[in-house]
């Protein structure tokens, strides 16, 4: 039986969809493992292409190089490094259920430190990059506002000062800096951070 033309398109383009969805995957994941071990400017093209096993024409279909970097940043940090995950803070239990929170919060910045590294890194040397991180900043900021808000944990006044607070409390600065430059273990960074962000909460930011 001679199957359509139209009917044999339709069947094969979920799999090259989910070919391609695979092969993009692939490739932004060794790129990630390479910016995180060579840093963005030990990084090129052609030596994701080799990593991954494709081709160069494959790698720069899947984007060009600051794209591919914010795209392993994106996924090195669970999908979402500039919305930080403050349910607890943000949700009805309030304050007690923070410290699992914050130990999930830290697990996750600690995976993806080197990327973030050479997320940081790259922001200072290429103007692109530069742009894409103040945008992230910028909008990881308003969420942590929205959802001290939403919660009721703020009442307005300078709502921004306390979401930047607590930003950076958790984020890969506090933690790369306590951890690597003043020798801070993991578990003391959970347990300070635990107790910080809440302590926060207490201020009279207005």
């Amino acid at each position: 039986m001679t199957i359509p033309e139209g009917a044999r398109r339709r069947y094969a383009s979920p799999v090259r969809e989910e070919r391609a969805r695979r092969t993009r995957a692939h490739v932004v994941a060794t790129a990630g493992k390479l910016f995180a071990a060579r840093g963005y400017a030990g990084t090129s093209m052609r030596q994701i292409a080799a990593e991954a096993g494709v081709s160069l024409e494959t790698v720069t279909q899947t984007g060009r190089k600051p794209q591919l970097l914010l795209a392993a940043f994106r996924d090195g940090f669970a999908g979402d490094p500039d919305a930080l995950n403050l349910d607890a803070v943000a949700g009805p239990a309030g304050p007690a259920d923070l410290p699992p929170v914050v130990s999930r919060v830290a697990a996750g910045l600690r995976g993806s430190l080197p990327i973030w590294r050479a997320f940081t890194t790259a922001a200072a040397a290429d103007a692109e990059v530069a742009a894409v991180r103040a945008e992230l900043a910028v909008v990881r900021r308003a969420d942590i506002a929205a959802r001290l808000v939403a919660s009721g944990m703020a009442d307005g006044g300078e709502i921004g000062r306390l979401a930047d607070a607590i930003g950076l409390l958790m984020s890969h600065e506090a933690y790369d800096h306590l951890t690597a430059v003043c020798g801070w273990t993991h578990e003391e960074y959970v347990a300070w951070a635990a107790k910080a962000v809440p302590a926060q909460l207490t201020l009279d930011w207005r």
